[in-house]
């Protein structure tokens, strides 16, 4: 059927018929684009379980930098990117690259997918940062979905998500059905996170008073995470089990709990790694700036050279005034479109942008007046931590979004 639809036009349109016929076909991934994403993923995982985030970003970016690479899968790229800085609690870089991942992912003609799939990473942020109206917001609009389109473990996280947020309203028996269900998926698909929803269970149980439970689901979630070999979900687990013991106030356990976190944190110094990432961004950003000035040129030459043999071609042909209007009016198609991009593109940055100069205007959460206060009271980084029963990592984050907010550059501005 294509080939009479195409060849039961004029000639001179036929060319500009397969032309968008490719392009229709090649906005959606195929297998060997998919697989290039999936070996990407295996390799970056394995990196980032090994706290080698430098030869993740490494690796990503060498990714990307090939000029060939599908909108689907620099949307896979940058996707993985934001996991491998969310691993390191730099959550700014990567609400960010969670921006750049929905931009190509909505070039390769799975809109629907893509958005959602972005929703549900930036209600993951958000529920990082305590900012559950904001991942309420986006975790509803992916309930009424249905969770469509939404990858397994994605939709195992979003669930248990929802099971947290109603245990806050003591609604138990409905936060645990949620995280069994969330439990459910992820040991069919995404057994390896298992250990982040028993976190919650234990927090659960603890507020249910169901102390043989809750300690059940600590030696079941720390199981998993060390035959994973996950520092970051033994710590975490350490870390709530430490907090029900003081919440309960058995402070024997608490501290024995405590000990094996300073242990752990010890290994997993997500601060210092963070640092190699950024130095390394920029080295391969000047690399890729330097290349990418090198094939602007090889291309303007290139398309000279394409112009130059379609233009004798079209005085041969005889053709120079059919081709030259259509050419025209495919051009002008085109750059309507582009420029259309643009300012969609351009509204998308400046959002971001505003929003970064707007945060002074953000109300202060309690935890972050937790910390002013004990600030003026003389305590330090680590005292602050001990304290609020956070890592200095949560407080110098916390410390960042404060200076931000009331436009001052150190601690001795907030004294005063």
């Amino acid at each position: 059927m294509p080939r009479l639809v195409i060849f039961g036009l004029k000639k001179e349109m036929r060319p500009f018929i397969l032309i968008v016929l490719f392009a229709v076909l090649y906005s959606y991934p195929t297998e060997a684009q998919t697989a290039a994403a999936d070996t990407l993923e295996k390799t970056v995982t394995r990196f980032n379980d090994a706290l080698q985030y430098d030869r993740s970003i490494k690796t990503i970016n060498a990714f990307t930098a090939d000029s060939n690479k599908t909108p689907y899968e620099r949307y896979c790229a940058s996707l993985l990117k934001a996991y491998t800085y969310k691993r390191v609690f730099n959550y700014e870089e990567t609400l960010a690259n969670l921006d750049v991942a929905l931009a190509e992912g909505l070039k390769s003609g799975r809109a629907a997918e893509v958005r959602n799939c972005i929703k549900a990473e930036k209600a993951f942020v958000y529920f990082d940062l305590n900012e559950y109206d904001k991942a309420a917001l986006l975790m509803r609009e992916l309930e009424k979905s249905g969770y469509a389109l939404l990858p397994q473990e994605e939709k195992s996280f979003i669930i248990m998500q929802e099971g947290y947020l109603l245990m806050l309203k003591k609604n138990y028996p409905g936060a645990e059905r949620k995280l069994d269900a969330a439990i459910a998926i992820a040991k069919q698909y995404v057994p390896r996170n298992l250990p982040n929803i028993y976190g919650k269970k234990i927090e659960l149980y603890n507020a249910m008073g169901k102390y043989d439970k809750r300690d059940a689901a600590f030696n079941e979630g720390l199981r998993i995470a060390k035959s994973y070999k996950i520092i970051k979900y033994e710590l975490y687990l350490y870390e709530i089990l430490r907090n029900q013991y003081r919440d309960n106030n058995d402070y024997r356990k608490a501290f024995e709990m405590q000990q094996h976190c300073d242990s752990l944190t010890a290994v997993y110094n997500a601060a210092e790694k963070n640092t190699k990432i950024q130095i390394l961004e920029k080295r391969i950003a000047l690399s890729q700036e330097q290349a990418a000035r090198q094939a602007e040129k090889s291309v303007r030459m290139f398309l000279i050279c394409l112009v130059s043999v379609l233009l004798l071609l079209v005085i041969v042909l005889g053709r120079l005034f059919v081709i030259t209007k259509q050419k025209r009016l495919l051009a002008e198609k085109e750059n309507t479109r582009i420029h259309q991009d643009i300012e969609r593109l351009s509204r998308e940055m400046d959002e971001l942008g505003n929003n970064k100069l707007d945060l002074s205007r953000y109300p202060l959460t309690v935890r972050q007046l937790d910390i002013i206060r004990l600030i003026r009271e003389g305590k330090s980084n680590k005292e602050i931590a001990a304290s609020l029963f956070i890592s200095e990592n949560t407080v110098k984050y916390h410390l960042k979004i404060i200076y931000e907010a009331l436009d001052i550059e150190n601690r001795v501005q907030l004294i005063r």
